[in-house]
């Protein structure tokens, strides 16, 4: 057998095996199954559990041990649920809430101990830029990207399916609601006073890094999509349905009336809202009232690709090729 015989065969085995890649976020904790076929990704699998991984990192600077637990738990899960696909090999990558906490290294070698998986700490301009490989796979010419994450926020400007600059700022949805929303539903000048440190420091990082336009905002991440099945009143999430839909400014801030005025409970009620958003959704709706502020846009569009779907393409796609 000749080495064109071998390598084809190679990859026809490469392109037919199920691989996986988990993002453990600051609130949630995500696994992609996939597929590469013939150097294009196919989705098999999404799984989500909200595990809150930076419960408290913000004002103790360590993992909490009931925020390691609840992640344990889902790593434990996504496990099982990858040998029901027959999963050959796993890519998995910590954000803001594992960058900032200080035991952090502890807790990846009792996951390396336990349940024999590598986890890798990336800093926010490479989570940054696998937000935006998973992003060109669907958009090009001139893009500005914004992720909201939960314990930060990346904004990325590519042209053509290159990055032209990035940057990581430490203001999340889960972040933000622990440091400034005490009060249920919250009161005005709590409200206020997150308003002005967003807007603040959004306008002081951002002075220089915003591209002239024309260019198309898009979003990514729990909270753009989120605030889209809220709009849709979708029951049953579809990614059909949430990708490349478009939200409004108006209709960002008549939905920040209506979250405002809700306590917790109430808005776990809200159509289209996971109940374990429901206390970080108001936090992530300023983030992004300030993102239309700052750039002066009045509507962005939806992408339901987004960091998982770049490590997959970045770490297994790309190197299959």
């Amino acid at each position: 057998m000749n080495s064109d015989t071998k390598n084809t065969k190679k990859k026809q085995i490469n392109e037919k095996q199920h691989l996986a890649v988990i993002d453990i976020g600051t609130n949630s904790t995500r696994m992609l199954i996939f597929r590469n076929c013939e150097g294009k990704l196919i989705r098999v699998n999404k799984s989500v559990r909200y595990t809150r991984m930076g419960q408290g990192v913000n004002q103790t600077g360590r993992l909490h041990p009931d925020a390691e637990k609840r992640n344990f738990e889902a790593l434990e899960e996504f496990k099982t649920i990858a040998e029901d696909y027959h999963v050959t090999d796993f890519y998995l990558f910590g954000t803001s809430a594992m960058r900032d906490a200080e035991n952090t290294e502890n807790y990846t070698a009792y996951i390396r101990e336990k349940l024999g998986l590598n986890i890798e700490v990336i800093s926010g301009e490479a989570e940054a830029e696998l937000g935006f490989v998973g992003v060109s796979q669907c958009f090009d010419d001139k893009i500005l990207i914004f992720d909201i994450g939960g314990g930060s926020t990346e904004f990325i400007y590519g042209e053509n399916n290159e990055i032209k600059k990035m940057m990581s700022l430490n203001l999340g949805c889960v972040r933000c609601t622990e440091e400034y929303l005490f009060s249920d539903p919250p009161t005005v000048q709590e409200l206020e006073q997150m308003n002005e440190r967003i807007y603040s420091e959004f306008v002081k990082r951002t002075k220089d890094f915003l591209p002239t336009k024309p260019y198309k905002l898009i979003g990514i991440g729990g909270t753009a999509t989120s605030l889209s099945t809220i709009k849709q009143e979708l029951k049953i999430y579809d990614s059909e349905k949430v990708h490349k839909s478009t939200i409004t400014k108006d209709e960002l801030e008549v939905m920040i009336d209506n979250l405002s005025g809700k306590t917790i409970q109430e808005r776990q009620n809200i159509v289209g809202l996971e109940a374990k958003r429901a206390d970080i959704i108001l936090a992530g709706a300023l983030l992004l009232l300030n993102i239309f502020k700052i750039t002066g846009e009045n509507s962005f569009t939806v992408c339901d690709y987004d960091n998982l779907e770049g490590a997959a393409y970045r770490h297994f796609v790309m190197k299959m090729k």
